[in-house]
């Protein structure tokens, strides 16, 4: 590449991985925006997830419990007693569990053959409250963290082995909802909205903001699909653009990007103290237009207070026309 004055710059790159959970996290929620508000069943459910046989799935949900990690599922009933047998008789598991109504209390009958098996307790614990405040409550902290993990988490936690109780509670796809249901009521059912807040929009570890921008303008070339940038940067980073003459390098040919968008645009400066090349900005765009690229070098300037001033910008872009408009574009902000 060329210079200013016409020599020739090599450039080598050493580039830092930083783990980036609000790019991580909307690849992950980008189908909660796309779930329609009428079906409550499914708020906030990401993409093939389906709610089949709804009625029998209510039924299921009130005639099983759990104990020390075994599922037990109501076999029949009788005026003086309730049979729950174990959810894998169909694969041989003889396990069973009886309540007895003049005792008002729990017993084993037969012993489990899939593994193990614990004598029963006298008394069953309904959990199913606690487990409503926690899936929330997780739902919402841990943001990116998947649905199915969550209810891992959960399951452990509340029907783990350890537990000496026959144990009521939520299913699988209970836990679920709860989670979808947070999310969707906690962001709005604006997917992007879960970024530009606490959690995601914090850096790793640290009480300040990764986040640092979010635009949207209007596509002269399809008025229906309007432009967006997504902006994160590590503030003590930013600092390192306000140096005088420095080198600015920018890479536009990262294809790490979500549903909609076309390319992750990555803004290196060159640190005179370790003589590398350190990323700064990570931005998201929807289009490769010079105008895309004029507005990112835009927040770019504008974040670190009008101070940039490098020596040189070396450019690796993939446009959708001539090198010469972005060219054009960038020069009027030097």
């Amino acid at each position: 590449m060329k210079s200013h004055d016409g020599s020739t710059v090599i450039v080598v790159l050493a580039l830092w991985r930083r783990p980036m959970e609000g790019l991580s996290s909307l690849c992950n929620m980008e189908g909660l925006a796309e779930v329609p508000h009428e079906d409550t069943a499914r708020v906030g459910a990401p993409p093939g997830f389906v709610h089949r046989h709804p009625r029998g799935q209510a039924r299921q949900d009130r005639t099983t419990c759990f104990y020390r990690g075994f599922k037990y599922t109501r076999a029949w009933t009788s005026s003086r007693k309730i049979a729950y047998r174990c959810s894998r008789f169909r694969s041989g598991c003889r396990g069973t569990l009886e309540f007895t109504i003049a005792t008002m209390g729990f017993s084993a009958v037969r012993p489990h053959t899939c593994r193990d098996a614990v004598p029963a307790p006298g008394r069953i614990e309904d959990v199913t409250m606690e487990m409503m405040s926690r899936a929330d409550a997780l739902a919402i902290e841990q943001v990116a963290r998947p649905a199915r993990q969550i209810w891992e988490a959960l399951r452990d936690e509340f029907y783990g082995a350890d537990n000496g109780n026959v144990v009521r509670g939520l299913s699988e796809l209970q836990v679920q909802r709860h989670i979808y249901r947070a999310r969707h009521q906690h962001f709005s059912g604006d997917v992007h909205g879960a970024i530009e807040i606490p959690p995601l929009s914090l850096a790793l570890d640290e009480a300040v903001s990764f986040f640092q921008f979010h635009y949207v303008t209007i596509n002269n070339e399809n008025l229906n699909k309007p432009t967006r940038l997504l902006g994160w940067a590590h503030p003590s980073l930013v600092n390192l653009l306000r140096y005088h003459g420095t080198t600015l390098f920018v890479d536009g040919t990262f294809h790490c990007v979500p549903r909609g968008y076309k390319q992750c645009v990555i803004f290196m400066v060159h640190d005179r103290a370790s003589g590398i090349f350190v990323p700064v900005y990570y931005v998201l765009s929807t289009s490769r237009s010079g105008d895309s690229y004029w507005d990112m070098l835009h927040f770019v300037v504008q974040s670190t207070d009008q101070q940039l001033e490098p020596a040189e910008v070396v450019c690796d872009l993939r446009l959708d026309y001539s090198t010469r408009s972005i060219h054009n574009s960038l020069m009027p902000l030097w």
